[in-house]
């Protein structure tokens, strides 16, 4: 390999044996593999992400986009499982996607066969009402739910899904039982709550805030961390008396077993990502709470939710195993 290219990986942090680089990665295009059908907030994501690295020319190879839907994710997670050590294969995995997919298809492909690459944001889901609603908080919902168990109905956008983690724990915070009624996608899961077929529904912010511009909708709660700026009249569920922070963590996996120099280089490609002006405006435009993890970071956040992630699957009756 040149010396001005090994020099300019050094730079960068590269601490990697010669024989590494017998051919620069990466020397192809990368299939960049959507556990989702175009629309779908992976997918999004993904070519967002996609975009900014074409313009920013942070990656010199074409990116493809590969859609594989079905199964929660398990569909795409198992194409992908199935390319160990192939550092050419990415996956667009939101995190309760990533900790859920194997348990809830039976499949092998649990955590052990992928590689973390990044986390990149959070996309925090909110409680939405009907603009008509005549539900003004979220514990007024509560204690309806209490009263007359399962006469409250919310809709969600898949079963095993981060708004159904939403209920999940709003549910075994208060003691409160909804009737969950699961929906194809997302959107529908919003076009329920704006025709009144439901009494509401939880999502990501960029489902409802929309219809809240047009005076269809009205969001209770942000299961944020905090109040956002954009949202400041908006209270959050900890506000409300419920400690939920419940987000669909957008981040990106490989397949296990692909060279430390893949890793390295996706590393530093993410963070630069992260950094951009175009990402940064992405994330205050779409109210995405700001976070950023790399490989070694984002592993261990994924090894430490695990255990809450499987006790989820396995009480709403979706484990596979």
């Amino acid at each position: 390999m040149k010396r001005a290219t090994v020099v300019a990986l050094s730079l960068l942090g590269y601490a990697l044996p010669a024989a590494t680089f017998a051919q620069a990665f990466p020397s192809k295009a990368i299939e960049l593999v959507v556990p989702g059908a175009p629309g779908a907030g992976s997918d999004v994501f993904a070519r967002v992400i996609a975009d900014l690295m074409r313009k920013e020319k942070l990656v010199t190879q074409t990116i493809t986009i590969n859609n594989k839907a079905g199964g929660g994710g398990a569909v795409g997670a198992a194409y992908a499982a199935q390319k160990r050590g192939d550092p050419y294969v990415v996956v667009s995995f939101p995190t309760g996607m990533m900790l859920t997919a194997a348990q809830r298809s039976g499949l092998d492909i649990g955590l052990d066969k992928f590689q973390p690459l990044a986390l990149l944001g959070f996309d925090l889901n909110c409680l939405m009402v009907n603009a008509d609603s005549p539900y003004k908080s979220v514990q007024e919902l509560v204690a309806a739910a209490k009263a007359q168990p399962k006469s409250i109905n919310v809709s969600i956008g898949s079963a095993g899904s981060s708004s159904h983690m939403f209920v999940y724990k709003l549910q075994k915070l208060t003691g409160a039982r909804f009737n969950v009624v699961v929906m194809k996608s997302g959107a529908e899961s919003v076009t329920a709550v704006l025709g009144g077929h439901v009494h509401w529904s939880t999502g990501q912010l960029s489902d409802a805030i929309p219809h809240v511009e047009t005076g269809k909708m009205r969001i209770l709660a942000v299961a944020a961390q905090q109040r956002l700026a954009p949202l400041a009249a908006i209270p959050t569920m900890k506000e409300q008396g419920f400690d939920m922070h419940i987000v669909a963590g957008r981040a990106f996996a490989a397949p296990a077993g692909i060279p430390r120099d893949a890793v390295a280089y996706f590393d530093a490609v993410f963070e630069k990502v992260y950094k951009s002006a175009g990402w940064q405006e992405y994330m205050t435009r779409n109210l995405l709470e700001p976070v950023f993890m790399n490989s070694a970071s984002y592993g261990r956040y994924l090894a430490a939710r695990q255990p809450e992630f499987t006790q989820f699957i396995t009480e709403i009756g979706l484990g596979g195993k």
